[in-house]
């Protein structure tokens, strides 16, 4: 039975989304990514004239925003969490990078016209490139590699994975693949089977919004908690209707501008911080709960003060039973500067295995994320 892996250049495959979209004749057109890889291993085994394949494992690499500004937070969190969906839901191997944005925001439209400043993604593309060598070279770990990629830079990858002797599938996109890829002829010897157009496949891989009825467990909801509603509330999390969840972030950016965040003028000290220094992990003890507007302060080891909100503590730890001098282990979201504290994210109790065996092997899964990212 023939071994595959796939290896998906996540970052090309969301900003084409919105093409297959288009291609699909529907907006609300969003990939299933549960069943991509037995959809695209359906179509190798086809080529090869069999059922019998065994997709073994599934990458997928991306980057995500750091440094950003504030009013970009949900959907900075909603990428994040789509990426615990592959790893809980569908068993992904999830590799990602983070992109300074400076504190500006994410949408070149949402920033000054006269900004030129221009996001660099890094490691993506080089980290699949390694993964699929170094597995290639790796006796008996596949036979077949599908390849979910449209840039050309990759050539050079394929041709050395090639020569040692594994074969090579390549999904694409129309009008945003590498003519080398898209070649008939294969006049750079790139690949073994004809290639797959995911835009031929689009009705196998549609991902069904099914709506259920759930509870929505905020104190605050109004009227029948009963709701119906197609969101999956993440594991170990209580379920918030769409309501609730929108006032959440209202509050939670109200919260972060007046504890936290500064204007760009007032942070260029920020600006010459590497991405190292910013995806910096703490630890601390909860200095100050405020339980009536939903967010608290950690006190960390290096004397600043990180403002949280309660959806930014991971399962295991419940805001409403969080005390005073507790200990937890935090990612930083934005830094400190000046007068101003800094904010943190993913909260979890202090050398907390569980929890953290759990992250990185996932957490997560609801239409919201599957939305944003596929």
């Amino acid at each position: 039975m023939a071994k595959i892996m796939l290896f998906i250049d996540g970052t090309w495959l969301y900003s084409n989304t919105p093409r297959l979209a288009e291609s699909y004749g529907d907006s609300n057109f969003r990939v299933d990514f549960g069943k991509l890889p037995a959809v695209l291993a359906q179509e190798v085994g086809q080529r090869l004239g069999t059922t019998e394949v065994d997709v073994v494992r599934t990458y997928l690499f991306g980057s995500f925003a750091i440094n950003y500004n504030l009013l970009d937070d949900e959907v900075v969190q909603r990428r994040r969490e789509f990426y615990d969906v592959l790893k809980e839901e569908y068993h992904y191997e999830v590799e990602t990078y983070p992109i300074n944005f400076r504190r500006r925001r994410l949408r070149r439209a949402d920033r000054d016209s006269a900004d030129n400043f221009e996001p660099k993604e890094k490691c993506v593309d080089i980290s699949l490139a390694t993964n699929m060598l170094y597995l290639a070279a790796m006796p008996y770990a596949y036979d077949i590699a599908i390849a979910v990629i449209g840039d050309r830079d990759f050539l050079p990858m394929l041709q050395s994975v090639r020569r040692l002797g594994k074969r090579i599938a390549i999904a694409s996109i129309k009008n945003s693949c590498a003519v080398e890829f898209a070649d008939p002829f294969d006049a750079a010897r790139v690949k073994d089977f004809d290639i797959i157009w995911i835009d031929n496949i689009l009705q196998k891989l549609e991902f069904k919004f099914e709506k259920h009825q759930l509870k929505c467990e905020s104190t605050e909801h109004k009227g029948n908690p009963l709701v119906w509603t197609t969101y999956h509330p993440r594991k170990g999390r209580k379920f918030y209707c769409e309501d609730c969840q929108k006032e959440f972030q209202r509050q939670k950016l109200e919260a972060q501008q007046k504890y936290v965040s500064a204007q760009p003028e007032e942070i260029k000290d920020v600006v010459t911080l590497n991405e190292q220094s910013l995806e910096l992990k703490l630890t601390g003890k909860i200095r100050k709960i405020c339980p009536d507007k939903g967010f608290g302060f950690i006190g960390a080891a290096e004397g600043n003060d990180y403002f949280f909100h309660f959806t930014d503590l991971l399962p295991g730890l419940d805001f409403e039973k969080i005390d005073v001098g507790q200990e937890v282990d935090f990612e930083v979201k934005t830094r400190p500067s000046n007068d101003k504290g800094g904010s943190a994210q993913r909260v979890q109790k202090h050398n907390d295995k569980e929890v953290e065996s759990t992250l990185n092997n996932a957490v997560a899964y609801d239409n919201t994320t599957i939305e944003l990212a596929s």
